[in-house]
């Protein structure tokens, strides 16, 4: 009952008039104006000096606005800031992703749109990252593989095809295909098992029947495009991730289509949350028509 009634007199009191405080309160005027005659009979004092239409404060009135405002500003703060989340003026959004360039294309996109949106982003194999989903760690993460949980929400992005390239020395630095079968005895620097480029390529060698040489596991890009600039046989990422070099040259495999599908992914019930929201809607206005 006294909450109604203060906030009735603060409202008056800010806005200066019975009429503008109804509006801001959004009620009826004979409510605001009831409310705060209440007041003043309850504890019998004057709050307000009334001149026809206006109204200023009694010393009374003074004193005790001094006490709404501290009660009243947290409130008007509070909803100050959850405005200001919901027009994504202030907040966090943390990604996640198995690819970086698909992650930093997309960054670039949102913090271009949003840039008052603090960003996080980590990286990782697609199951860890997935669970890091899962458990509310990341908002968004870009996949590479799509996992049948109702709980989640995937809209494909795009699609790289997976190339190959090798060093200047190599006896294939100057062509720009070969067929699978040509890999066959051929040695490879391939990521570690678990890297979804690593699992389509190896679905395709067993499909080809393609037996390899001499592999050499290594667990980063990185490592892996510095190995063969420095001689380590043939290298293969797909053509997202792959720098171009001086001393490298990029081969595509002409029989065969081997390709990593990336998907932005949240979970289903905060689709809808305003930095989430409108990171799909940037995700999906920038989508490759490629993407499966």
């Amino acid at each position: 009952m006294y909450h109604k009634w203060i906030r009735s007199f603060h409202a008056v009191a800010r806005e200066g008039s019975f009429t503008a405080a109804s509006i801001a309160l959004n009620i009826g005027q004979p409510t605001v104006s009831g409310q705060v005659k209440m007041l003043e009979q309850r504890f019998g004092v004057e709050l307000f000096h009334r001149r026809g239409r206006t109204v200023s404060l009694t010393d009374t009135g003074r004193g005790l606005l001094g006490i709404t405002q501290n009660i009243f500003g947290h409130s008007d703060e509070a909803v100050a800031y959850l405005t200001a989340a919901r027009d994504l003026k202030l907040g966090q959004l943390k990604l996640g992703g198995v690819g970086a360039p698909v992650v930093m294309e997309l960054l670039k996109y949102f913090q271009e749109s949003y840039p008052d949106i603090q960003l996080d982003i980590y990286f990782d194999h697609g199951e860890p990252m997935l669970r890091r989903l899962m458990e509310f760690q990341t908002d968004v993460a870009i996949l590479a593989h799509i996992v049948d949980n109702e709980e989640l929400h995937y809209l494909p992005y795009c699609r790289s095809d997976v190339v190959l390239f090798v060093n200047l020395d190599h006896p294939w630095a100057n062509r720009k295909k070969v067929r699978i079968k040509d890999l066959a005895g051929q040695s490879l620097l391939l990521r570690e098992k678990t890297s979804t480029t690593r699992q389509a390529l190896d679905q395709a060698f067993a499909e080809a029947d393609v037996k390899l040489g001499k592999t050499l596991e290594i667990n980063t890009r990185e490592a892996l495009m510095d190995g063969i600039v420095r001689g380590f046989g043939i290298g293969a990422v797909t053509e997202l991730e792959y720098v171009p070099h001086e001393r490298l040259n990029m081969i595509r495999i002409s029989d065969t289509d081997i390709f990593i599908s990336y998907y932005v992914v949240c979970l289903s019930r905060r689709k809808n949350r305003p930095p989430i929201q409108e990171f799909l809607k940037i995700a999906e206005d920038h989508a490759k028509p490629r993407a499966a």
